[in-house]
């Protein structure tokens, strides 16, 4: 017997929500306005997540709440309140990725679901066997997770949710600093700048090599797994996961469709296969071009969309003729009047809309393949003989979208049963998955005199079901009708209470108690470690403050297999949360910085799992690095070993199997600035263009990473960091 797979849809806005609930959608994922890792999705504020709760679960539609970014000290306790909210508005679980927030809801509300978000960089067994441990319902699987190792997570018993349909990321998420680099907007919170979708140049040896695929070299096509759909069920996932929280409608609505016949299909042992309309549709709401990416091993080529960064949507046809602000268009695909237009052209593309159709001096509302069009187009840069036209929006498929939106039938079936008896009060019930409601009229039915009523007059009245969100059918075994008369009014009044009473009860899905006081007994380590860390270089140094780390004593960032307890031992600094699967039941070892770590109840997370210091994330201010410590030592009593990053080239990306099939030792962007590249077999590193500088004025000790330094600049950088750390004894 197949587990039975959920099928999760993206919600943006209630619109989305909608759509994805007419779809066939069993549960959502949407964002509040704060603490979402899409901070410019259009999110809900507490009324309309109270109104968007409701709708849902009157429908049978799970809802999970986003609160999936890090969290610094200052707003804690104001994403604790977010919690009490969401926990008493009924929502069904909440996706995290902060292990201080984690950790937080597990104590404070422990009957809240908790989902490991993909931004907690989640990506084998390991993590998967741990987060279960502390209480995780479900882990959010990286998407670079092959179908191998997606079974190895499944088994480890946690559910396990998977990417199936949408945009996909280049670097692993949770991992990736670029935007937060260059931009100053942290994709770890929720304000990617999308950086890999930028035009960029690779270099080898300094010198631009040929990318003759194109200039977008780091973005990647988007995932599509629709004819793998029998194989995730069949290895057990617990959920499929649509992208698209920043998406319209009728996208949300066209790929749950899709998704949803893909399933049912499935389970009914019947063969599923995108028709040739069905193809054209999806990649006319929006497509990078579509690639199975790493689930199955793709290659480079196949992966990456290294032509155009943006919507392709279809091909329509070419450029014949510009004239005077028009263009005359040879047509492969019909084109109708309002649709979405592109000239794929240089240095950048020329948009327009087909709101004028002039075919053989005539204005028509539509066009076929074959014929030959004018169409204003107004946008530079001028279109050339022999371009491509491209058909981005449909519009025809966008009303008709929004009409089966409209007309979508109501999902569920209530059954509905009577007991209409002379001299007894009318009692009605109805039921629905495992929830009955009843009600009784205040008086009691008489005999009918002449025409008594009918069962198919009861159950046509019974039937209307008005706005409530399902039908009704009857169970006649469990109904009654003697020789009765009902009058009217009471029949309609008893049947708008018996609804409204259901949809009340189908409204609220859990039975919420208090919030728990936070109580976590943490113990002191009482380390005496290193004043400062040094990663990379070569070692000069016999000071006992300096700890050199070599690649045995940093656990890999990404390890799809399980690391080795012998091989990193206590010292060792753990790079992931499958990390802690390792120094369970030890102590002495080191948070890393790619840990993420950025408050006192995520660093109170890693000291009871086995670490004696922690590294702050590099993302921490420090007047927030000075709250964490202050709140912690007030908390629990004592100062935690910490360390700050105040030197170094973070790894920016880290790139599985790479990104393009050009040798290159670095990436130049269009204003000049130059990333190193670190390429090994199965992983490439993006470095930042420039060392990363900090004072740390807080922290007990002082990070360091080197990356080609000369030997006096090294000594120089970690003279100065011993100086800084050694006046504050």
């Amino acid at each position: 017997m197949l587990k039975k797979v959920e099928l999760l849809a993206p919600a943006g806005n209630m619109d989305a929500l909608h759509a994805a609930v007419s779809a066939g959608a069993d549960a959502v994922y949407l964002g509040s306005t704060s603490f979402s890792a899409r901070a410019f999705a259009g999110n809900f504020d507490h009324e309309q997540m109270k109104e968007a709760i409701r709708y849902c679960h009157q429908r049978g539609v799970s809802v999970y709440v986003t609160m999936n970014t890090l969290l610094f000290e200052d707003e804690l306790d104001r994403a604790m309140e977010e919690v009490d909210f969401l926990y008493h508005a009924d929502a069904d679980a909440l996706l995290v990725q902060d292990l201080g927030l984690f950790q937080k809801v597990r104590i404070c509300y422990p009957d809240f679901d908790l989902h490991c978000s993909t931004q907690m960089h989640i990506h084998n067994a390991d993590g998967c066997r741990f987060m279960k441990r502390e209480g995780a319902k479900r882990v959010v699987l990286a998407r670079e997770t092959p179908l191998q190792l997606i079974q190895e997570c499944v088994s480890t018993g946690v559910d396990i949710e998977v990417f199936c349909y949408g945009a996909s990321c280049i670097s692993y998420s949770g991992q990736c600093l670029m935007s937060a680099e260059v931009k100053n907007r942290s994709g770890n919170r929720g304000m990617c700048a999308q950086m890999c979708r930028l035009r960029y140049t690779p270099l080898k040896d300094g010198k631009p090599q040929p990318c003759p695929d194109g200039d977008y070299v780091l973005s990647p096509k988007d995932i599509n797994l629709i004819e793998r759909v029998p194989d995730l069920i069949a290895a057990g996932v617990s959920s499929l996961k649509i992208e698209g929280r920043m998406k319209r409608p009728e996208y949300v609505y066209l790929a749950v469709k899709t998704f949803r016949e893909a399933i049912d299909a499935c389970y009914a042992n019947q063969p599923y296969h995108l028709s040739a309309k069905r193809d054209q549709q999806l990649k006319l709401m929006f497509n990078r071009g579509f690639s199975e990416g790493h689930f199955a091993g793709a290659s480079v080529e196949d992966r990456m969309s290294h032509y155009r960064p943006n919507h392709r949507g279809i091909e329509i046809g070419t450029v014949v003729q510009f004239q005077n602000g028009r263009v005359l268009v040879q047509l492969c695909q019909p084109l109708h009047q309002h649709d979405g237009l592109r000239i794929v052209n240089t240095p950048v593309d020329t948009g327009l809309t087909a709101v004028k159709i002039e075919k053989n001096g005539l204005l028509v509302n539509s066009a076929e393949a074959g014929d030959k069009v004018w169409l204003e187009c107004h946008s530079k840069p001028v279109p050339k003989r022999g371009q491509k036209v491209l058909k981005t929006s449909s519009a025809e498929l966008l009303d008709e979208i929004d009409r089966e939106i409209a007309d979508q039938p109501k999902r569920r079936e209530a059954t509905v049963s009577y007991q209409a008896n002379v001299n007894e009060p009318l009692r009605l019930t109805a039921v629905l998955g495992g929830t009955s409601v009843s009600v009784v009229s205040e008086q009691a039915l008489s005999a009918a005199r002449n025409a008594p009523l009918t069962r198919e007059k009861l159950e046509g009245s019974l039937a209307k079901t008005d706005t409530a969100p399902f039908t009704a059918v009857f169970d006649h075994s469990a109904s009654v009708l003697g020789n009765v008369f009902i009058p009217v009014s009471m029949l309609n009044e008893l049947r708008r209470n018996l609804y409204g009473k259901l949809v009340d009860a189908l409204s609220v899905v859990h039975e919420r108690g208090s919030m728990r006081s936070y109580h976590l007994e943490v113990s002191n380590p009482h380390a005496e470690l290193w004043r400062i860390l040094v990663s990379g270089g070569s070692e000069e140094s016999a000071n006992s403050d300096i700890r050199w780390l070599d690649e045995n004593a940093v656990m890999p960032v990404v390890h799809e297999n399980a690391v080795s307890a012998e091989k990193y031992g206590p010292g060792s600094v753990l790079s992931s949360a499958g990390d802690f699967c390792v120094s369970s039941g030890k102590t002495g070892y080191i948070a890393g910085m790619t840990m993420n770590l950025s408050n006192s109840a995520a660093i109170a997370f890693a000291l009871c799992h086995g670490c004696s210091a922690v590294i702050f994330s590099s993302e921490v201010p420090e007047l927030e690095i000075a709250r964490s410590l202050d709140v912690f030592r007030s908390t629990y009593g004592f100062v935690p070993v910490t360390y700050r990053l105040v030197y170094g080239r973070r790894t920016l990306m880290y790139v599985k199997g790479g990104f393009m099939e050009a040798s290159a030792d670095a990436l130049e962007d269009l204003e000049g600035r130059i990333y190193p590249l670190r390429q090994g077999p199965f992983l490439t590193k993006i470095l930042a263009p420039e060392p990363y500088r900090s004072r740390n004025q807080y922290c007990y000790g002082s990070f360091i990473i080197f990356s080609g330094e000369t030997a006096s600049k090294q000594r120089e950088v970690i003279k100065e960091a011993y100086e800084e750390v050694l006046g504050r004894v």
